[in-house]
């Protein structure tokens, strides 16, 4: 995601296990996939860390320095892509409330508006 032209990601960082069956699909992925992945967004710093003996994991750090963390335990080829793709395409900043929809100061005397009102002509 782009904040006034900034990219918010600047840094990805795969840690996986050489022999562990949980990593299978991230080492499927690594040299094809991840590579092109990394060759379309230059602006992201790729990181490689094998850690044996643990499950799979991404850690993304963000430009206002926040970082995320996504285990991949037994994920396939195409969710670990997708995490990546979610990655780049968040903030890195939490899901933000904006109140409710309707907002009034005065409360309607007629009650609020719903869609199952009849408006037929009852004087007939």
């Amino acid at each position: 995601m782009s904040k006034n032209g900034v990219w918010q990601l600047k840094k990805l960082a795969i840690n996986y296990c050489e022999f562990s069956g949980s990593s299978k699909y991230v080492r499927n992925i690594l040299n094809s996939k991840v590579e092109k992945f990394k060759s379309v967004n230059p602006q992201i710093e790729f990181e490689y860390k094998v850690n044996r003996g643990s499950h799979p994991y991404l850690i993304a750090t963000y430009e206002s320095g926040v970082t995320k963390t996504v285990p991949l335990r037994g994920r396939t080829e195409e969710k670990v892509l997708k995490h990546i793709q979610n990655l780049k395409d968040t903030s890195g900043e939490k899901p933000r409330k904006f109140g409710d929809r309707y907002i009034s100061k005065t409360e309607s005397i007629q009650g609020l508006w719903n869609p199952f009102i009849n408006f037929s002509n009852s004087e007939q």
